[in-house]
């Protein structure tokens, strides 16, 4: 596998091992044709390298008529999939055991809501706090209902409206629509928004709005008014990123993505830990060298990468790690300063588990910097 120190690119300048030639890949190649029981421990480790590479599953949970399937579909991700619902009478429960699950609430969390939460690692878990327009007068309102949920349930909560997320992906601002919304803003009673019975009340331009309410749902036509009331010349498209932008759907991506990422570096750990338990069964022979080949991966670039991640991932110190704008390094200097600083924290009074996650971020700290200051050739 090339190195920093031999590929081109932006790669190079980080330190971080590319993929060209995949060691891991040369390892399984190399035990698969090897005799006896290399062969037999290939094969296990092939299993584990499977498992690894599987994406990580995400769970989208919650009450009857929470919005769970909408939810799903405003989230897009191919890895989702939606469960049966939960505290549902005469039906069981569904078993959340993915590496992510989302947890969707449409009002205030019940007892059993609670009590379900309380067993779910924090660290897997999201909560959406779904139909967030039907909370309170205004968007702040149901921040601040998010934000006490989050205190109360020691998970992270995040206000959504999934209804139009899923339009504002699937359409588009119609030369009609807007037509309709710009004479609604320059016309209308600001209180026909205030329901749907409201909004469809008999007089002029009855279809225009039932076409709009179809389209974007109360919340979106509202926000879509507020919009062209401040600037009435604004382009289709860039109204229909402001709608999308106000369904809160990003920020919910964005952690998700994060938890994704950090689910796939514990993952890498465990691969390493299975990889290492392989090793050991591999007893050293004439015939056999399954032993000197798990070495050689597990003390070469790729595998000290991995380990890094996962240990910057570990729950007991991810917290450490909080301020750096990525994994890897912007260069020697700063691998040398993130080395040193993972030696006082692993010196430092902590838990086992915790401790040896930081040797591993330690340890591919001092890597990247001998492979990016040269030191290490």
């Amino acid at each position: 596998m090339s190195t920093a120190t031999e590929s081109n690119g932006p790669i190079r300048e980080r330190g971080v091992p590319t993929r060209e030639h995949d060691q891991l890949d040369q390892l399984l190649s190399d035990l698969r044709f090897g005799a006896g029981s290399d062969a037999k421990i290939g094969y296990d480790a092939a299993a584990a390298v499977s498992a690894w590479r599987k994406p990580p599953r995400i769970q989208v949970t919650g009450r009857a008529h929470s919005g769970r399937t909408t939810v799903l579909h405003a989230l897009a991700l191919m890895s989702a999939m939606e469960t049966g619902p939960v505290d549902e009478p005469g039906v069981d429960e569904p078993v959340l055991d993915g590496d992510i699950v989302v947890y969707v609430l449409s009002a205030a969390p019940t007892p059993a809501d609670r009590r379900l939460l309380a067993t779910l690692p924090r660290e897997r878990t999201v909560v959406v706090l779904n139909k967030a327009d039907a909370i309170g007068a205004r968007w702040g309102d149901a921040v601040a209902a998010a934000d006490q949920y989050a205190r109360e349930l020691g998970v992270a909560v995040l206000p959504v409206v999934a209804s139009l997320a899923v339009r504002t992906r699937a359409g588009a601002v119609s030369d009609a629509d807007l037509a309709a919304l710009r004479a609604l803003a320059t016309n209308a009673d600001a209180a026909l928004t205030l329901s749907p019975d409201l909004f469809l009340a008999p007089g002029p331009g009855l279809a225009e709005r039932e076409e709009l309410l179809r389209k974007w749902d109360l919340y979106g036509v509202t926000c879509a008014l507020v919009v062209l009331a401040n600037e009435p010349s604004i382009l289709p498209q860039a109204l229909l990123q402001i709608l999308h932008a106000a369904s809160g759907i990003d920020p919910l991506h964005r952690l998700l993505h994060r938890r994704y990422e950090q689910v796939s570096a514990l993952r890498g750990g465990a691969l390493l830990d299975e990889l290492a338990r392989l090793a050991a069964r591999a007893v050293p022979g004439d015939h056999s060298s399954g032993r000197d080949m798990f070495e050689t991966y597990l003390y070469g670039d790729e595998a000290s990468w991995l380990a890094l991640c996962a240990g910057l991932a570990d729950p007991g110190v991810a917290h450490l790690a909080a301020g750096y704008p990525a994994p890897a390094p912007a260069d020697a200097d700063d691998a040398l300063a993130r080395a040193a600083r993972w030696r006082a924290v692993v010196s430092s009074d902590m838990p086992p588990a915790a401790r040896r996650a930081a040797l591993r971020v330690h340890n591919g700290y001092v890597r990247l910097w001998e492979r990016m200051s040269s030191a290490g050739l």
